[in-house]
């Protein structure tokens, strides 16, 4: 996987794949935050399952970056780069997936991967 810029060999790297249940008309809103206290947070690759009838929004640092869109940035089972370059946030990334359907209760996956800055 091509990402730019590639993290150096101090970064710590996060994956941290949540799932949860949502019935037809629910929302799952999933907020990530670096763990380090002074960092930044580099996100090539942000994916999330993918249903029909379904909308994702991703905002980082309090700015919609991506949708309300029909499909995810990618998704869970092609794991590509999604942003090249990568995007950065340093407080929060919050990630909204609605289940669109009235009565179709659906899992969806979401699956962070980058890295933390090392502040060493």
């Amino acid at each position: 996987m091509n990402v730019v810029p590639e993290p150096a060999a101090d970064d710590i790297p996060y994956n941290d794949p949540i799932s949860r249940h949502l019935e037809g008309g629910e929302k799952l809103i999933v907020e990530f935050s670096p763990t380090q206290r002074v960092t930044e947070f580099v996100l090539p690759v942000l994916a999330m399952s993918k249903h029909p009838q379904s909308s994702y929004e991703v905002w980082l640092d309090d700015q919609q970056v991506y949708g309300p869109a029909p499909i995810p940035p990618t998704d869970i089972d092609d794991l590509t780069v999604t942003f090249l370059p990568a995007k950065r946030f340093q407080t929060s990334m919050r990630v909204i997936v609605r289940n669109l359907s009235d009565n179709t209760p659906r899992s969806y996956s979401v699956q962070p991967v980058g890295w933390e800055v090392s502040s060493a």
